[in-house]
């Protein structure tokens, strides 16, 4: 490996700078906006040394004979590029000027800053002397394998801090956990507490109790801004006192008495917003914007972000600010098993509200995190189908799983299979091979149906509904010859209303008793004992010659 910009001059002068010899090398006999790829390549590569890139030296190690002003143009062009296309910009550590012999060269040197190099938004990989894009999957592995963005919450900083949001911040510590190894902050001066906590003189303590600022807008019912508020110190974002004020002006814009967003929801929710932040850019610019019955959390983040965008329920996460999240969790306002997610979606479903969504949108260098957060009254209908779903599963996690797959229908199962992984994926396969689930997968066109009965709910707000002429006409063909064929015709009042999807509510299980009681007086079912009938095979008539033999009759005649 080449440690230094003299080995790279002290090989070139002796003739062994040779790119076979040196993984980390890279030369270039002139520069084009193609040659960051090779940045990009090298940078993903070799994580742990600096890279080089040299330009004006060909692929055997000589120099082309570059002149002084050849090195002055090309290497504003090679800075400008870097400016424009490497992400993060701060891979690159300096492009330099030589000169050897009166000819002229340029080094590049660049390393890997714990996160994934990208150059014009894609990444590079590189085997043998081929360069080719990374896929998601690869990205993603190696982001989850580095260390993140050098984080910003731990640099140095030395501005004023507000004191008062310091104390509510120890006294939220020590009521946290009474006896713990931080009991008492709420006795010491500030600076103690920081230092306490090891945030004294951090970005941390500036971004939460310093000058890094926030905007809250409020809209009214046509969704025109009223109000526009700029704030300092994010924690205030985190306080009892926010949190009860956001759901005191929506129960007031909506004219009702409860409280329109689960609680635990919003408050992770917003915590979520002030752990992931980019702060390195523009203080993350958090923005909460507030209307009657929808609050839209938005803040700037790292590009990969998006692979974390809907995973209601995965726990993959990534922290960039790992101080920051250490003070959080401190607290009690998040953790870093990647919980916050799913505790938003479930707590929504579970007061009836819209599911939460998350809009990532593209600029930049930085993204920008949307996530929507619905507030209102409650969804009765909603409500009943997760019932009927937690009795049908006793399974909370599954429960919820499967009101998600019938809210998110309309989308492709591969879409809605990216929002679930880990302990998760194999409630999802159950849910969607479950004849006789809320849903129907429909393989061949990777889409998901809703059941009858779940379509009756939704729409009409029943329980159930009585079959059509045709309706029925059509089931009791197909249950017949179901179960003729393979349960030698028997089937119970359960197995009715699984196979004809009517439910299992009170409702659907008189209905279902009623059909078979029909179907009895008809000649098609007959009772075996209390809960159980059988269908009646179809007599079949014998062959023409078998009856002409039985009466005698000569065919031939």
């Amino acid at each position: 490996m080449l440690k230094i910009k003299e080995d790279i001059i002290s090989k070139l002068n002796d003739g062994t700078l040779l790119e076979h010899r040196y993984p980390n090398l890279e030369l270039k006999s002139s520069w084009s906006q193609d040659c960051g790829k090779k940045i990009s390549a090298l940078a993903n590569k070799n994580i742990q040394d600096n890279n080089w890139l040299c330009v004006g030296i060909d692929d055997n190690g000589h120099l082309t004979a570059k002149d002084e002003n050849w090195a002055i143009t090309t290497e504003k062009t090679i800075s400008q590029h870097i400016n424009q296309y490497l992400d993060p910009q701060h891979a690159c550590k300096s492009v330099t000027c030589h000169q050897l012999n009166n000819e002229w060269f340029i080094i590049i040197e660049f390393n890997n800053p714990g996160a994934v190099v990208k150059w014009n938004r894609e990444a590079y990989k590189s085997a043998g002397t081929t360069i080719g894009i990374m896929t998601p999957e690869e990205i993603m592995g190696l982001t989850v394998s580095l260390p993140g963005l050098e984080d910003y919450s731990a640099q140095e900083y030395n501005g004023n801090v507000e004191d008062k949001l310091i104390r509510e911040f120890a006294w939220s510590i020590s009521r946290k956990d009474p006896s713990g190894p931080l009991s008492g902050l709420e006795s010491l001066n500030c600076i103690e507490v920081l230092k306490r906590i090891g945030i004294y003189n951090k970005n941390t303590s500036r971004i939460l109790f310093g000058d890094t600022k926030y905007r809250l807008v409020y809209y009214d019912r046509q969704g025109n801004p009223i109000r526009n508020e700029d704030y300092q110190g994010v924690y205030k974002i985190l306080s009892e006192n926010f949190l009860t004020h956001i759901q005191e002006w929506s129960k007031e814009q909506l004219g009702i008495i409860t409280n329109p967003y689960p609680g635990k929801a919003l408050k992770e929710a917003l915590s979520n917003a002030v752990a992931h932040a980019a702060y390195f850019d523009n203080d993350g610019e958090i923005i909460l914007e507030l209307f009657p019955e929808k609050l839209v959390i938005s803040n700037l983040c790292v590009r990969e972000a998006a692979y974390f965008a809907n995973r209601w329920f995965s726990r993959a996460h990534k922290t960039y600010n790992r101080i920051l999240m250490e003070t959080l969790r401190l607290s009690g306002y998040v953790d870093e098993l990647g919980r916050g997610k799913n505790l938003i979606f479930s707590e929504s479903l579970k007061y009836g509200k819209t599911p939460p969504q998350v809009i990532v949108e593209r600029g930049g260098r930085f993204h920008r995190w949307r996530l929507l957060l619905y507030g209102g009254t409650k969804n009765a209908i909603h409500l009943r189908l997760l019932q009927q779903l937690r009795e049908k599963y006793k399974d909370e996690q599954k429960a919820l799983l499967a009101q998600a797959l019938v809210l998110w229908c309309g989308k492709s199962a591969s879409t809605i299979k990216e929002y679930v992984e880990g302990e998760s994926e194999h409630l999802f396969i159950e849910i969607l091979k479950d004849l006789n689930g809320p849903v129907f997968y429909w393989e061949s066109n990777d889409q998901i149906a809703l059941r009858r009965w779940v379509k009756i709910l939704l729409g009409e707000g029943k329980d159930t509904k009585k079959l059509t002429d045709a309706e029925e006409k059509d089931k009791l063909k197909f249950i017949k010859e179901i179960q003729l064929k393979y349960h030698h015709g028997f089937i119970t009042p359960k197995e009715l209303r699984d196979l004809a999807d009517l439910g299992h509510t009170k409702s659907a299980k008189v209905m279902s008793s009623n059909l078979l009681k029909k179907w009895e007086a008809i000649g098609e079912v007959k009772r075996i004992r209390h809960g159980v009938y059988q269908f009646i095979r179809p007599e079949t008539t014998p062959p023409l010659e078998v009856l002409l033999k039985l009466f005698g009759i000569d065919e031939k005649k």
